[in-house]
């Protein structure tokens, strides 16, 4: 391989990291443009090279970031400082890359059924999780299935990048922190290091950290220049609060009802437990996964779900509600009114929320639930239509709660408010 690039001694350390056959999963995580991408597409087109015959994944969230970021960028650019314009054919359909002894290099985005479905059909030596800051957990687990491949001398490798995200973030817990989902020790072979965009500076524009990053408002700056753990801007859930699991008096004491938000392919279904106590509001994340049906969603939810409490479920759902119903479970559709997202959140935003370490998923979503911005980056007060299915579950589980409290705002007169 030739190289033109000059790798500065931080991305030399990385290289080092991917080296060390220690490190099963390895994330690089810090700022923008600090080369974190660039190292990784790197090191799978070096193995594709070194070991004929092997086969390597670059996933991100969205296919159409996979192919602007990757395909179209950081990929053709490694491509041509480090092999040159031959010993390869590009295919500009399925997007991979074949070297002439027979290895590929793919790209490819997870939210898409048909891509997941085609991505679960092959295995592979090496899968790199691209911006995992967006990408789910249960995601990454279901497609790290796959990192099968067996390549004689090649040990299968799964790598992951992103700029940081909150501190709650499965990234963080996992391998920062050391400790999985469900609360057990990582155990061996993971690693990471930070990276930041002044690690990269002999790469970068004259001027760019000084006249761009450094810049930058203080949110901004301490997630892309300096490489922080924190809640991106205009996060909307902020001050919700980790406990190992929900209290037992809280339990006992506690009015429960469950959410259940319906997806298959691309979105999941996610069915949570909610526990409200006075201003306190308990969540327990139950069911989370795509590619259930409601036979399947129902089977996943008999070993978590009690028969007294109510679902309340997406009310656009009339079809899939009714199946839940003839297999054995107590559930209606919740209130949905013309501003019900708003007032849901505005109901959540009074209370004070614990969500048990294992509602891993929640958590994720929570990191990147986010106000809308307009083109000038104020934030707006609507909800993207992201990241929100367990945050939907969440409100539909309280919606009887939230519809008691609001209705009866609606009753209240002039008089009975002193005006």
């Amino acid at each position: 391989m030739s190289q033109k690039i000059v790798w500065t001694p931080k991305q030399r350390e990385a290289l080092a990291l991917m080296r060390d056959p220690a490190n099963r999963h390895i994330m690089l995580v810090g700022g923008a443009r600090s080369g974190k991408t660039y190292v990784y597409v790197s090191g799978e087109v070096y193995r594709a090279i070194k070991y004929p015959g092997s086969r390597h994944l670059i996933a991100r969230l969205r296919f159409a970031h996979a192919k602007l970021s990757i395909w179209m960028d950081t990929l053709a650019k490694v491509l041509t400082d480090q092999v040159g314009s031959g010993g390869y054919t590009l295919n500009e359909t399925d997007h991979f890359i074949r070297f002439s002894n027979g290895s590929e290099v793919w790209v490819d985005g997870l939210d898409d059924k048909t891509r997941v479905d085609k991505i679960l059909g092959r295995e592979y030596a090496t899968i790199f999780f691209n911006e995992i800051s967006q990408i789910p957990y249960d995601t990454v687990t279901t497609v790290l299935t796959r990192l099968s491949q067996k390549i004689e001398g090649c040990a299968p490798v799964a790598w992951y990048d992103l700029n940081p995200a909150g501190n709650l973030h499965w990234a963080n817990q996992l391998f920062i922190k050391g400790v999985r989902p469900d609360g057990e020790p990582a155990g061996p072979g993971y690693a990471y290091m930070y990276i930041n965009p002044y690690d990269n500076q002999d790469n970068l524009p004259d001027g760019y950290i000084a006249e761009t990053l450094e810049r930058l408002p203080e949110h901004k700056r301490k997630r892309f220049l300096l490489g922080e753990w924190s809640d991106p801007e205009g996060t909307i859930f902020t001050n919700w609060q980790h406990i190992d699991e929900i209290p037992e008096e809280v339990q006992l004491h506690s009015r429960r009802a469950y959410g259940l938000d319906f997806g298959f392919s691309v979105d999941p279904a996610a069915a949570v437990a909610v526990y409200l106590n006075g201003d306190d509001l308990y969540i327990d994340e139950l069911v989370y996964g795509t590619g259930m049906t409601n036979a399947t969603l129902a089977t996943e939810m008999e070993s978590h779900i009690d028969p007294e409490p109510t679902i309340y479920a997406d009310s656009a759902e009339p079809k899939s509600i009714e199946e839940i119903r003839q297999l054995g479970f107590d559930i209606e559709g919740a209130t949905k009114g013309p501003d019900s997202v708003r007032v849901g959140l505005d109901w959540l935003l009074s209370k004070t929320v614990y969500v048990t370490d294992r509602s891993i998923n929640v958590w994720n979503e929570q990191a990147n639930y986010t106000w809308r911005t307009n083109l000038s980056g104020q934030v707006q007060p609507k909800p993207i239509d992201d990241f929100n299915h367990a945050m939907d579950a969440v409100r539909y589980g309280c919606s009887d709660w939230i519809e008691a409290l609001h209705g009866r705002v609606a009753e209240w007169s002039a008089e009975d408010l002193g005006l």
